[in-house]
């Protein structure tokens, strides 16, 4: 597990810090766009385009290739609890770019905002345990 703790979860209100593996990335973070549009066509067949931003909503969906964003039980065990707080909302500092960035997210909870399979499967499952992770939030505006 890659980790110096540059890449970490941290509650806004409490202050909580959850470690995670540098190796966490954000899949597809080029797929989204802060620019959404929407076209439909006039009665005299002119395409009229609409256009504006969007303030938030970014989905971010941290993964590592090949089984390399391993957590231990313990941190995913961390992450649940913290999953499960009503409007909890963290930043999230990630290594991109050669530099350290921040976002505002909170966990997608409109599907599975935690996916957790054990490295190795055990019918005693122990806190030091490793499992591979996705994590999966959305960005909120700064307020």
């Amino acid at each position: 597990m890659r980790t110096n703790a540059q890449t970490k979860l941290t509650n806004t209100v409490t202050g909580a810090v959850i470690v995670l593996s540098d190796s966490l990335y954000p899949e597809g973070e080029h797929d989204w766009s802060s620019v959404v549009s929407s076209t439909k066509y006039a009665l005299d067949g002119t395409m009229i385009v609409e256009q504006s931003e969007r303030k938030a909503g970014r989905p971010y969906t941290m993964q590592a290739p090949d089984s390399h964003g391993v957590l231990t039980r313990e941190t995913v065990n961390a992450l649940k609890t913290e999953r499960d707080k009503l409007g909890a909302m963290f930043w999230l500092d990630y290594l991109a770019d050669g530099a350290v960035k921040r976002v505002k997210v909170m966990f997608d909870t409109t599907g599975e905002a935690i996916e957790a399979k054990p490295v190795k499967n055990t019918t005693s499952p122990e806190l030091n345990d490793y499992y591979n992770v996705t994590l999966r939030f959305l960005e909120i505006p700064n307020t």
